[in-house]
């Protein structure tokens, strides 16, 4: 009886598709590592990409769930986190559980684009999702790589996983305000927005936070729609927050979407410890006529 035992779970464990253990694994995944891992039990591929793209093809047993699902409006603010309750129903009807490894897949062609899979990363942090990864390269990378493509449309069976929130990772203005000379703020916007040289339709005021460091969104990425070697984003990291990976970061940008791009560069990428965005960025900071701001053309 106990051979039979120990041989039923060598076969589990050896001829049956691996577990992933989403901790231990890659933010950011390659093609060809997706292709080897793809029959994983508990791997779910999220493609974000807009419905008619993924009735044309998308990589097998994707689910597709576009952007739009992962953020909402608020009433004064451009891109805001969904309510809980529309969140975790998100949650729930894309199958996701406690021990789900998500690989976000997207299209590549336009910076929103890319912004758009670390947003969703980062929503699904916030949602308790342990270790959300994105394929690097998007839907892009998986079709010049000659992998397999369907059309089937996938359904996934609803779970029932209570959300954990993960506040940690959501920045509040009363959260800088009582933290400021402790925090390092990282204005992703481009740096004629940052030095306040040019407006932005969005905000009603022009500049930057006083001491909040400029990182553009667009270092994070190649023009083919790949992430910047992990090596080089070290390197600038580290020149410009620090090596401390306990200390406090919050990023922002104009309304929370592009500042994903760094949050999920230092958090999931680098593995700094207490990254939070600030949704709601410089649209909610250029909205109160108290909050100090500076425009500079020669430094911070």
């Amino acid at each position: 009886m106990k051979k039979h035992l120990v041989l039923a779970l060598f076969l589990i464990m050896f001829c049956s598709p691996g577990i992933l253990y989403s901790e231990t694994l890659p933010a950011l995944v390659s093609a060809s590592w997706l292709n080897d891992n793809l029959k994983s039990p508990n791997l779910l591929v999220l493609d974000i990409r807009k419905i008619e793209d993924y009735r044309e093809g998308h990589i097998p047993g994707a689910l597709s769930l576009t952007y739009a699902a992962w953020r909402t409006m608020g009433e004064s603010l451009d891109c805001q986190l969904p309510h809980r309750d529309e969140l975790s129903d998100t949650i729930c009807s894309s199958g996701i559980n406690a021990d789900t490894y998500v690989v976000i897949a997207g299209n590549t062609d336009l910076v929103r684009q890319l912004v758009n899979a670390t947003r969703v990363a980062w929503t699904l942090k916030y949602a308790g999702v342990k270790r959300p990864a994105i394929l690097d390269g998007g839907y892009k990378m998986w079709l010049e790589k000659n992998y397999p493509v369907t059309k089937d449309w996938v359904k996934r069976p609803k779970s029932y996983y209570k959300c954990k929130w993960n506040k940690s990772v959501l920045a509040t203005k009363e959260y800088i305000t009582s933290h400021f000379k402790e925090l390092a703020i990282v204005d992703t916007r481009p740096e004629k927005l940052y030095r306040g040289e040019v407006s932005d339709p969005m905000l009603k005021r022009k500049g930057h936070i006083p001491g909040a460091i400029n990182l553009p969104y667009s270092l994070v990425f190649h023009r083919d729609g790949s992430f910047t070697n992990p090596d080089a984003l070290k390197y600038i990291a580290m020149h410009s927050v620090g090596n401390d990976q306990d200390k406090g970061i919050v990023v922002l940008c104009c309304n929370g979407q592009f500042a994903s791009s760094w949050w999920f560069v230092l958090s999931e990428v680098l593995g700094y410890k207490n990254v939070s965005i600030y949704d709601g960025s410089m649209e909610e900071w250029c909205g109160d006529k108290d909050a100090p701001l500076v425009e500079s053309t020669g430094g911070k």
